[in-house]
């Protein structure tokens, strides 16, 4: 079901509910013939019939408010920035559990009740933001929002792009422009943290995310140093998925690139492949809190159990990986 609002003829927002999921876009559509129909927006465009389908496959812009629900009828929230590329928040990410549609409601007025005056201006500064494409590099420190208070910060280990085309050997089966990462054991509300201060804090596991938090803007780099050797970086490990090179088992964990002609015996039941890939981080305020709360990484692992089932640096696969090491002659 979708509702429309408009401003005289121009269509300005839209909002969708269906299968327990709530979507709120922004438009700026032209319509004719008493709002029956979309304006052409090029010269040689038609108009067409003011349709659902038709309105989707227009360009929203600005800001948007998504609830996203799931089968148990829960789900999170996420306002965000079309133009801009960024997300202002996400209750995921800033560690609440999932809603129903009565604690959505509660939560929004929650949302309200705390909303200050540097909120709203803060809020008015990320709405009228221009889309930028931002330069990173290894070593960077960014620092990053987990909610509307909290910080967090965290360190680019490694560009995969920038070290394949300087003639490094990467396993090369990852989507988009990957970066390694890893998060500090730090949730605060101060937003000017000394480098030196956060290089001496343990860390959540790295991991690789697309480039696109970096690349818009939405992290923002703050220092760089040198990165650490010594980090565990990502492990990928598994049968070659070139079809034009199929016949070989592959290690790769970061900068370190092994080959060894394919031997099924080299592989297991489990795929330790490791090669997904998303926008975002592994983490979120909840789970950062949790391992400095315990100063380890136990609590990380707990909320990612399912990768036990392919992820080489879970401590379930501890085995696995002293024996590929061997075999690899890492």
């Amino acid at each position: 079901m979708c509702t429309l609002f408009f401003d005289g003829d121009i269509l300005r927002k839209v909002i969708w509910s269906e299968d327990n999921s709530y979507l709120e876009q922004s438009y700026h559509l032209k319509c004719l013939d008493q709002r029956s129909r979309i304006a052409p927006v090029t010269e040689k465009g038609k108009a067409k019939l003011l349709t659902a389908a038709n309105i989707q496959r227009c360009s929203p812009h600005g800001m948007y408010f998504y609830f996203i629900g799931g089968k148990d009828k829960k789900g999170s929230a996420r306002i965000a920035h079309y133009d801009i590329q960024q997300t202002y928040y996400s209750s995921s990410f800033a560690g609440q559990p999932l809603m129903n549609e009565e604690e959505l409601y509660a939560f929004l007025d929650r949302w309200a009740e705390e909303t200050t005056e540097n909120d709203l201006c803060r809020l008015d500064v990320f709405i009228h933001k221009e889309r930028k494409h931002c330069r990173y590099q290894e070593g960077d420190i960014f620092r990053f929002r987990f909610d509307r208070k909290y910080y967090g910060y965290g360190q680019i280990l490694m560009d995969v792009r920038s070290w394949i085309k300087s003639g490094g050997k990467f396993w090369d089966c990852l989507m988009g422009r990957p970066v390694c990462i890893s998060v500090f054991h730090i949730v605060t509300e101060n937003p000017d943290i000394d480098k030196d201060e956060l290089l001496r804090l343990q860390r959540c596991p790295s991991e690789y995310i697309m480039d696109n938090v970096f690349y818009y803007g939405e992290y923002e780099v703050v220092a760089s140093v040198p990165a650490d050797d010594s980090i565990e970086m990502p492990i990928m490990y598994g049968r070659s998925i070139d079809a034009m090179d199929p016949d070989k088992v592959i290690y790769c964990a970061g900068k370190v690139y092994r080959e060894a002609p394919y031997d099924q015996d080299l592989l297991f039941e489990k795929d330790f492949t490791n090669n997904s890939i998303g926008f975002s981080m592994n983490v979120n305020k909840k789970v950062v809190e949790e391992c400095i709360n315990t100063k380890s990484n136990v609590p990380y692992w707990e909320q990612n159990d399912y990768a036990r089932n392919y992820n080489l640096q879970h401590p379930a696969n501890a085995e696995y990986l002293r024996l590929i090491r061997d075999w690899m002659k890492v």
